[in-house]
């Protein structure tokens, strides 16, 4: 990416209050009409994209055109200092280092009680915010500092401050342990690996076993017992234990209630919990309680970039899921442009994964509301992509391709369509069962435009498919449901809208 084009999306990055802050500050001295500050008021100017020719030509008179590389990365230099000491004002980390730095000084001019002050402060900041890794450095200090000034027994003041190294280190280890184990269990479930290949359950298995070695070890920390219900989680979301992945992310959600000033502190760690909530009470039929966590969500004060695509991955993600579910495809449609300019606006944060499933979702959505021409632009865009991510995606998206083509009429392409689905169940080392009663269907050519063949062999796949829905570890297969809904539809003759709505009404 050119260096212009990244010191444009730096300064459209920024806050209002981060772009306030650094007027202000970059100012002082006299440099309120320095080239670098109207460089920045001209780029910031510019709205969506960064465009070189346009500034030089409509600011053509000023001196920051005429030497425009070297402003820039004065600029840039600019804006990162200041953002530098904004951000030192902000931060927990940075106020222990501080506090740390003027202990040394008191130290070096012999200021006893001001040192020992600042070591009082330093030890209770981090402890609140359990910062184990500075805790251990504020601890050697202590120990400095009683060394040096105790003037009765040192046996039990030492005794004392080892008694609580030896703790933070157990804390340290098992938050390491922990984060482990997670990562291996979240990386598993955002991958989409097979959750029936013996190799992936065995290797999850052990990870939670490995997390549950310190239930009841916890003591009162809040990274510890927040790690430990996020491991939880994840590895019951990625079996489909729906319940109890719900149940475990409302004990995360209860733990920031209880230390406020985590939520505070962390807030970007905030909402990714109550976004994990809203999926998880979703998939749990919490309907209520999802729905109330989506306005909470919505709600919640956004200070950056990364947390504003925060709230847009999940708050948009869940909703137009959420629409598609309940059958409200006049909701659910009107989200799309809203989508599509978040997927533009925060590529640099939405993970590939996330993506495909946005993309999905929108064709299926098309897909249910009989628009397959809009159904096949967007499972273009999935099988555009080559990566290994989402497979189920891919796979139900080439078991789609040729029913959305069938119903275009394009049936000089359907056979090829098939064929290449077909090919692509083959090649796969392990199959749901749905997958396996696809290749069967897809290897008879289905797709006839024998209206007799195709009602005859319509009426097996109906069948077939009602038994797999009766296996609750099949019918959370990618596809499934929508296959299933346009078989259905094509044998009652009414919309698949139609059929989701009558599906909603029973639950």
């Amino acid at each position: 990416m050119p260096t212009q084009e990244e010191l444009f999306q730096l300064i459209k990055s920024l806050t209002p209050s981060e772009k306030r802050y650094f007027k202000v500050n970059a100012s002082k001295g006299g440099d309120a009409k320095s080239n670098y500050m109207e460089l920045f008021e001209a780029m910031d100017a510019q709205k969506e994209e960064y465009d070189e020719q346009k500034l030089k030509t409509k600011h053509s008179k000023k001196p920051f055109v005429k030497y425009l590389s070297a402003e820039k990365k004065q600029l840039r230099e600019q804006v990162m200092k200041q953002m530098r000491a904004y951000r030192t004002e902000l931060s927990i980390d940075n106020r222990i280092y501080e506090l740390l730095q003027d202990e040394r000084f008191y130290r070096d001019k012999g200021l006893k009680g001001l040192r020992e002050k600042t070591l009082s402060k330093a030890k209770d900041l981090a402890a609140k915010y359990e910062r184990f890794y500075l805790s251990h450095e504020i601890l050697e200090r202590e120990l400095l500092f009683v060394e040096e000034f105790e003037e009765q027994s040192l046996t039990e003041p030492v005794l004392r401050l080892l008694m609580e190294q030896r703790q933070l280190a157990v804390n340290q280890n098992t938050l390491s342990e922990l984060d482990s184990k997670n990562r291996e269990i979240f990386t598993a479930f955002r991958s989409g690996e097979d959750t029936k290949n013996p190799i992936t359950t065995h290797r999850l298995e052990t990870a939670i076993a490995g997390v549950e070695i310190f239930r009841g070890k916890l003591g009162n920390s809040f990274l510890l017992q927040s790690m430990f219900y996020t491991a939880h989680f994840n590895y019951h979301s990625f079996f489909g234990n729906h319940q109890d992945s719900y149940e475990y992310c409302e004990k995360q959600y209860s733990l920031f209630s209880e230390n406020p000033h985590f939520k505070q502190e962390r807030p970007i760690n905030y909402k990714i919990c109550v976004a994990n909530l809203i999926s998880r009470a979703r998939l749990a039929n919490k309907t209520e309680r999802f729905l109330e966590l989506i306005e909470e969500l919505k709600g919640l004060e956004s200070t950056n970039y990364n947390e504003d695509g925060e709230v847009f991955q999940n708050v948009c993600f869940l909703e137009h899921l959420h629409y598609i579910n309940i059958g409200d495809f006049e909701k659910a449609e009107a989200l799309v442009p809203e989508i599509e300019d978040g997927l533009k606006k925060y590529t640099n944060k939405i993970n590939k994964a996330r993506y495909l499933s946005f993309v999905y979702n929108i064709m299926v959505m098309y897909f249910l509301m009989h628009r397959f021409k809009e159904a096949a632009v967007w499972i273009d865009k999935i099988l555009e992509d080559k990566s290994e991510i989402k497979q189920g995606v891919t796979t139900a998206s080439l078991i789609l391709l040729p029913i959305i083509h069938y119903e275009l009429g394009h049936y000089e392409l359907v056979e090829n369509f098939t064929r290449s689905a077909y090919r692509h169940l083959k090649s796969k080392k392990r199959l749901y069962a749905f997958e396996k009663l696809m290749i069967n269907y897809l290897n008879k050519m289905p797709f006839s435009i024998d209206n007799v063949e195709f009602e005859e062999k319509l009426e097996v796949l109906s069948k077939e498919l009602e038994g797999l829905f009766k296996n609750e570890n099949e019918k959370t297969t990618f596809g499934m449901e929508e296959v299933s809904l346009w078989v259905r539809s094509k044998q009652k003759n009414v919309l698949m809208s139609f059929l989701l709505a009558k599906a909603q009404d029973k639950r």
